[in-house]
């Protein structure tokens, strides 16, 4: 099954929205967009899947998945959120990765030195998609690594072409393009992994008292 389909930011919720979710709870791979660019997913907690999608992706064993959620909620299921609870609640959804202490049964690509990365995506197509599965989704960018992300959909249409892809969502709009901020969240210390929409002055801002903040 290699299906495309043009969905509306503004009614994303076409019959094919809720086939493409079935379509990853069935261990199979659906490309999306968000608001920073497409996405290539697959449901973070099958194996075969993720194994799937380290062969799609080209991707270095020791750089693991990044994890999208639905909401705070299921965020709170897979990781210690702790001090950055309030951060959470005011940026998703949005263009902020928290990488946070590990409590999960996710695949073991999704994980590093017991911390997985989560975003909660700000676009209504990648929101439905999540809410429908009802599970954490793999969501690298669309690309193979060390390629640009695609960032329209012709790039996304493009992007493994051949390939074992179940769903292609595409829309009409370009993605924003720009990177999420990732924050790795510590107990004595939190450190901007990459900067991105949220600033290092904003994050200063939910500082825990005793904490303290590293740019790299």
């Amino acid at each position: 099954m290699n299906i495309e389909v043009t969905v509306s930011r503004d009614l994303p919720m076409e019959p094919q929205i809720f086939l493409a979710a079935q379509a990853l709870l069935n261990g199979e791979i659906v490309i999306f967009p968000t608001e920073t660019v497409y996405g290539v997913a697959a449901d973070a907690i099958n194996d075969d899947a993720i194994e799937h999608l380290i062969s799609l992706k080209q991707r270095p064993d020791n750089k693991p998945f990044p994890v999208m959620v639905s909401d705070l909620g299921m965020a709170e299921t897979l990781a210690d959120i702790g001090a950055a609870r309030e951060l959470a609640k005011d940026f998703w959804p949005g263009p902020l990765t928290l990488v946070l202490p590990d409590k999960s049964c996710l695949c073991s690509a999704c994980v590093a030195d017991g911390f997985i990365g989560i975003r909660c995506p700000n676009h209504p197509v990648a929101q439905a998609i999540l809410k429908i599965a009802g599970i954490p989704l793999a969501v690298p960018s669309a690309n193979v690594s060390n390629d640009p992300p695609a960032k329209c959909s012709f790039e996304a249409r493009r992007v493994f072409m051949g390939q074992d892809i179940a769903f292609r969502i595409m829309e009409a709009d370009q993605c924003q393009g720009v990177p999420t901020t990732v924050l790795k969240i510590e107990p004595k210390t939190w450190t901007i992994l990459r900067k991105g929409p949220v600033s290092e002055q904003t994050i200063r801002g939910y500082l825990p008292e005793g904490v303290t903040l590293c740019v790299l």
